[in-house]
């Protein structure tokens, strides 16, 4: 159905606010679905989004995620999913390396900081469907979260030099079988939310990363590359398959 592009954005902005906020995908929707057809019947007689919802879009977003029950099994379901994911990229890159040692700080505070950042990363995709910001705020805010992992990351790397202990090693076999483990995940997870980024992502990482640490650049420079490739790589990827979604939908409601 054909709608403006200010309702069409609205929609667009209200599905994230909402899949952001533990509700059910299928609920969503049927709600963006009904409030279409209104919002499409409102246009033809010359109103507007605000028109229809008596509210502001932030306010209207608030009150329809207050209606909704928390999808406790689908937030179940993304975290797993979220966690397999970054566990099978941080294992992939440690099988490329040839270094596959693991203590019980990496081994528990990975996920742990795997479920921090996928929550902080629910609460800006949230903030920016809540609010109108300029495309450069966007941007910035998201580079600043590419950055996240780094911090969270060198954190557990740091206690693990210190105070870890190897309790887990595999040997060659055992990185063989990793790595081919852990691009079955990547790809799995690709597949199953129909987006590139899990299969972008270690290529636009890992590929930059095997280069620069046999090149003849200086033992910092190396790591202050490899350091940048992370959130370079992570939006890169982010933004082909926002932009893979978006034609998706564009060619659905045409």
């Amino acid at each position: 159905m054909n709608v403006s592009k200010e309702s069409r954005d609205f929609l667009d902005r209200l599905s994230i606010y909402l899949i952001t906020s533990g509700k059910n995908e299928k609920e969503i929707r049927e709600i963006t679905g009904e409030l279409e057809d209104h919002l499409h019947e409102a246009e033809q007689n010359g109103k507007n989004v605000e028109d229809i919802t008596g509210l502001t879009p932030k306010a209207y977003m608030d009150q329809i995620a207050k209606e909704m029950p928390i999808d406790k099994v689908g937030i179940l379901k993304y975290a797993t999913l979220l966690i397999l994911g970054a566990v099978a990229f941080y294992v992939m890159g440690d099988a490329i390396k040839g270094t596959m040692d693991y203590s019980w700080i990496i081994i528990i505070g990975l996920p742990v900081m795997i479920l921090l950042y996928g929550g902080m990363v629910a609460r800006l995709f949230k903030y920016t469907a809540g609010k109108v910001l300029t495309k450069k705020k966007e941007f910035t805010l998201y580079i600043m979260m590419g950055g996240v992992p780094l911090i969270g990351m060198g954190a557990v790397v740091f206690l693990d030099l210190f105070i870890g202990d190897t309790a887990v090693s595999f040997g060659t076999t055992g990185r063989v079988v990793g790595f081919v483990i852990c691009a079955l995940i990547l790809i799995g997870i690709s597949i199953w939310s129909k987006t590139l980024i899990m299969i972008l992502l270690p290529i636009v990482v890992f590929v930059p990363q095997y280069f620069i640490e046999r090149s003849s650049w200086s033992e910092e420079t190396q790591l202050m590359m490899i350091g940048m490739i992370f959130p370079i790589g992570f939006m890169i990827s982010l933004g082909i398959s926002f932009l893979q979604i978006w034609r998706k939908e564009r060619k659905q409601i045409a």
